[in-house]
């Protein structure tokens, strides 16, 4: 371990993996009231909803396109996280001169390069599980597909599709519930650049981060707008 790292630098790490920890929990799992549940939580219901109605109806085409799309999506952010960790292992053989950038920024806590080097293994670490969520995802979209394709006949027993689309929810919530995660771990790894600056600025942006995503998951007008 570098030896130039000081308390709030390690403060400042484990706060960073806390607040993300604790919001990913909140959104996913707690509800304060009826009105004050969560937008992942309104979706997930919109969600079963619609894989029960999807089954009710002869024509499903217009289901998998949207399921494509959602699939397109995914895979853009995907594609897209291995491009930053490109990038950022290409950082790795230009240490120097990438400190020298962060030397010129106001307020910038001057570091040894192995402790630089850490903060850049951090938001490398953070793409890494962004990727694999997001990989994870499209395949569990994948399967929501093939299990729209094996679904039975709208002329089926009631009982039969509804016992049918409790299992299409639950594949689909998960790869939603995936690709929220890889794009919370995006929003996570803005937050972590701050500590290149300085750990004081890194606990900032953390609470900034984690403050917007308590607003949007309990408190934005689509979650109530959904939730209605």
């Amino acid at each position: 371990m570098p030896s130039d790292i000081s308390l709030s630098d390690i403060f400042a790490f484990i706060f960073f993996f806390v607040a993300w920890f604790t919001i990913s929990k909140l959104s996913s799992r707690y509800n304060y009231s009826k009105d004050r549940i969560s937008l992942h939580i309104t979706s997930r219901s919109v969600r079963n909803q619609w894989m029960l109605r999807l089954l009710d109806r002869e024509n499903r085409m217009p289901d998998v396109a949207l399921i494509g799309n959602l699939m397109r999506s995914v895979s853009f952010f995907a594609s897209t996280s291995l491009l930053v960790l490109a990038s950022l292992i290409t950082v790795f053989g230009v240490v120097e001169d990438a400190i020298q950038v962060t030397y010129d920024i106001p307020f910038a806590q001057h570091v040894s390069v192995a402790f630089w080097k850490l903060k850049l293994l951090l938001i490398i670490v953070i793409f890494i599980f962004v990727f694999f969520k997001l990989v994870w995802s499209i395949r569990q979209f994948n399967a929501t597909i093939f299990m729209v394709g094996a679904a039975p006949e709208f002329t089926a027993p009631q009982e039969e599709k509804s016992f049918y689309a409790e299992n299409l929810g639950t594949v689909i919530n998960r790869a939603s519930r995936h690709f929220i995660d890889g794009m919370r771990g995006y929003e996570y790894a803005i937050a972590a650049l701050a500590w290149f600056i300085n750990p004081y600025f890194f606990m900032v942006s953390t609470i900034i981060v984690t403050l917007v995503t308590y607003r949007r998951e309990f408190a934005s007008k689509t979650m109530k707008a959904m939730n209605k």
